[in-house]
């Protein structure tokens, strides 16, 4: 699935279901960055029974497999990490953000820096999503019945937005924005529903 946001930027939509059997014949294309990480990832999933971490491995090797897909990138030699671990594509002017959140995996492209976020509306907890929110915001919600599907991808859009910018000025979770950034970037952010899940997109 491909999201068009403008001519600078485009957003591609996979699921793992994709990559399902075909593990083994993708690996060769991925990074070892991302092999490394769904090889040890699937071997814990294996050895205690979990599917949660089978899935989490499945999305970390499906994001490497998005890379090669739609840039090219087959080795950790193309990649290049800030202080904070993000990656970018050394010497290049294109830049991307990836996003994981239950089957989806999200790659967003770009010409200038990018941050993509993506989260399940059902999951999101108001007592843990309040914490990064303003006073406009947090009165805002009120307009919402406390609960219902209407609050919940309210709550989601106000988190993807947020960690959105923190990706996109390439902090991630090490760090706190402030109101100053935030709002300098709020206005840029574009969303969009699927299914159960709000991903949240914004470029410099």
């Amino acid at each position: 699935m491909v999201w068009k946001i403008n001519n600078n930027c485009q957003i591609f939509i996979e699921k793992t279901d994709s990559i399902a059997g075909r593990q083994k014949e993708i690996i060769p294309h991925v990074s070892a960055y991302y092999v490394d990480k769904y090889t040890t990832i699937s071997e814990k999933g294996v050895k205690t029974g979990s599917n949660r971490l089978c899935g989490t491995a499945n999305q970390e090797l499906l994001a490497g497999y998005m890379l090669y897909k739609y840039l090219g990138i087959s080795s950790d030699e193309q990649l290049v990490r800030n202080e904070h671990g993000k990656p970018e594509i050394a010497d290049s002017g294109t830049f991307f953000n990836l996003a994981h959140s239950g089957p989806y995996v999200v790659l967003a492209i770009s010409d200038r820096p990018v941050g993509v976020d993506i989260e399940q509306t059902k999951r999101m907890s108001f007592k843990v999503a309040k914490r990064i929110m303003r006073k406009e915001q947090l009165d805002k919600l009120e307009g919402f019945e406390n609960e219902s599907e209407a609050f919940q991808i309210e709550l989601a859009k106000y988190w993807t937005q947020y960690e959105a910018i923190m990706k996109l000025v390439g902090t991630g979770f090490s760090g706190e924005l402030d109101d100053r950034t935030m709002e300098a970037y709020e206005k840029r952010v574009v969303f969009r529903e699927l299914e159960d899940y709000v991903i949240a997109v914004v470029t410099k």
